[in-house]
């Protein structure tokens, strides 16, 4: 399947939204002040303790708030209408439907609909799990999680990007394997953006 870098990155930033939402849906409500605030901190939210972070993610006016996110996430699944195959689109658009703010019915969906993208074609599986790799490493390494898993998942995915002729991963990644740190990261992150930016 050829797909446009348009399609490319919405299929990325879904994996990335459904596992950003999927994280938080594990972890909520907070309970503990302290690791509440360390994720505040690290994801530059405004919250003190478990409580102002549990409200601050039922507030669909804060962009890291489940509602907000999930938002996002059925803005990529609309955009990709012409790309996802006419049964899966037509089962996660009914998913999605009557979503409101409600939180335990977002992490539902958010679960129901990963297990249709897995059903997909291998090429748009692969930029999904990109996303998912890409958002699980992002967490892990901002709250210093044991990266490891996701670290070899996220190989096994450049690998096969290079025979799509992704090949410009290469040097950034073996940065980010050999010394996985923040920075090398962002080095990774900015290659893949390169790439959904180049000329078609």
């Amino acid at each position: 399947m050829i797909l446009l870098k348009s399609n490319v990155q919405n299929i990325f930033w879904l994996g990335r939204y459904l596992t950003r939402i999927q994280y938080l849906c594990a972890q909520f409500p907070f309970q503990v002040d302290e690791e509440a605030a360390q994720y505040a901190h690290a994801f530059a939210l405004n919250a003190e303790d478990a409580i102002e972070l549990n409200e601050l993610l039922l507030d669909p006016t804060q962009v890291a708030s489940f509602s907000y996110q999930f938002e996002c996430a059925k803005n990529n699944i609309q955009d990709l209408r012409a790309v996802l195959s006419a049964v899966n689109y037509a089962e996660l658009s009914l998913l999605i439907k009557n979503a409101n703010e409600n939180r335990g019915y977002i992490c539902d969906v958010a679960s129901e609909c990963q297990d249709i993208l897995e059903t997909e074609s291998e090429t748009i599986f692969l930029f999904f799990s990109l996303g998912q790799g890409i958002e699980e490493l992002d967490r892990q390494l901002r709250l210093q999680q044991d990266e490891t898993t996701t670290l070899a998942k996220v190989g096994h995915i450049v690998s096969s990007l290079e025979h799509l002729g992704w090949s410009d991963l290469e040097q950034t990644w073996a940065q980010l394997q050999q010394v996985p740190n923040n920075t090398h990261f962002f080095h990774f992150y900015d290659s893949i953006q390169r790439i959904f930016e180049a000329d078609t």
